[in-house]
């Protein structure tokens, strides 16, 4: 994975599932994919799947709260075009669901990644970060 900072939007995984989910008929829809994957597959989760999902729920929570996202590095330009009645609930507590998930370190290997560099709770710091976007709620 490339990756040149901790944020949602700044690695090469991010932005190349985020290339595709622009040029996506449905946005929403290609964007849900990552996010269930993470949210309900149980077993070993690998960085590139975490990533997507990560990116995913930084587009869905840019969506509801752009004012806190505003001026987040790499943010796609499209994603200004979505407003919070674009985004239903269903999607945006799969994505919750999908940011908690990748906030547990056990078979999780983007966590193993920042956490072996010095940087896990920087990186549980980020996906909270995000969870606040989404209005967290806790099941």
């Amino acid at each position: 994975m490339g990756a040149w900072g901790i944020g949602p939007f700044e690695n090469d995984d991010a932005l190349d599932f985020l290339g595709e989910v622009e040029n996506a008929e449905d946005r929403l829809g290609a964007m849900s994919r990552p996010l269930e994957h993470v949210a309900f597959a149980g077993g070993y989760l690998e960085a590139t799947d975490i990533s997507e999902a990560v990116a995913a729920a930084g587009v869905i929570g840019a969506a509801v709260r752009p004012s806190a996202a505003a001026g987040e590095p790499y943010l796609p330009e499209w994603v200004t075009a979505l407003t919070p009645a674009d985004v239903d609930n269903g999607i945006a507590e799969v994505a919750r669901k999908a940011l908690r998930r990748a906030m547990q370190p056990e078979d999780n290997e983007l966590w193993e990644l920042w956490e072996e560099g010095g940087a896990g709770a920087e990186f549980q710091a980020t996906l909270a970060r995000i969870l606040s976007w989404l209005g967290d709620r806790d099941d």
